[in-house]
């Protein structure tokens, strides 16, 4: 197991640029490894994508790995053997947000320290997003597809489904029935405090500074190709738009989603 004294591990809040984020460091390392066969490896827990490794392998991989396409491969947790592996990346889905330290870190050599990013996006444009998926037909490999019925953008907003708190909750397993307090805000904090956190508009810089932090490479020389991913008829309604209601509604609901951005996206 080749392991490097940082290791990149990437949280990813689904609807905030992952999959240009995944990709982009997936297209870099392929780059980079000389002609090494690179591979997307999901890591299931009860059939939920948990951890995402990207990687290289010195041998073929055995048949615990189940091929989905040439480079892109699955296995079950319980028969994950990371020391197989040229384990570059780790990116940990929003199932294993809870759970990554008694998992997957424990797996790690003693020497290895997770270097740990994570990108956020304004609460309202995240929101308009992960609406606009849901409800198209990109969504449709997923459970939650079309999952609102009839409801419209604006019913959302001012429905019990609209998510809220949504990062402070995975981070702390703390189930949508219990109110989300000030100590629950600082606890998050904590965690976020000991991360590379940035916004949409600074990704390229950000990632660059993680392949330089970990790896000692400039990827600014390196031409990387990303597949768009962006999804098709997306809701475009400006917030200022919403009648007084749906806003107060909005806010209400984001309220420390809203304050997270603000304290480290400046």
């Amino acid at each position: 197991m080749n392991f490097n004294k940082k290791l990149p591990v990437f949280f990813h809040i689904p609807k905030c640029a992952g999959t240009y984020i995944n990709n982009r460091c997936f297209s870099f390392f392929q780059q980079s490894f000389g002609g090494k066969s690179c591979y997307h490896i999901d890591v299931l827990k009860d059939g939920v994508i948990t951890y995402r490794l990207l990687c290289t392998s010195d041998k073929d991989l055995c048949r615990d790995y189940i091929p989905i396409n040439k480079t892109c491969y699955q296995i079950n947790f319980e028969d994950l053997r990371l020391g197989e592996l040229n384990l570059f990346l780790l990116r940990v889905a929003d199932a294993g947000f809870g759970t990554y330290k008694k998992d997957i870190y424990s797996l790690l050599p003693e020497n290895i320290k997770p270097y740990e990013f994570l990108c956020l996006r304004e609460p309202y444009l995240r929101t308009q997003s992960l609406y606009s998926y849901i409800q198209s037909s990109q969504s449709s490999h997923e459970d939650t597809n079309y999952k609102f019925g009839d409801m419209s953008f604006v019913d959302y907003l001012n429905s019990s489904q609209l998510e809220g708190s949504w990062l402070i909750r995975k981070f702390l397993k703390i189930p949508n029935r219990i109110p989300i307090t000030e100590e629950h805000f600082k606890k998050t904090c904590d965690i976020l405090n000991k991360m590379l956190v940035f916004g949409m508009e600074d990704i390229d810089e950000s990632l660059f500074k993680v392949f330089m932090e970990c790896y000692g490479m400039d990827c600014r020389s390196i031409a990387a190709k990303v597949y768009d991913n962006k999804t098709k008829e997306k809701i475009n309604t400006p917030f200022n738009s919403l009648d007084e209601r749906t806003k107060t509604a909005f806010l209400n609901q984001t309220y420390w989603d809203k304050k997270l951005y603000e304290k480290y996206i400046h």
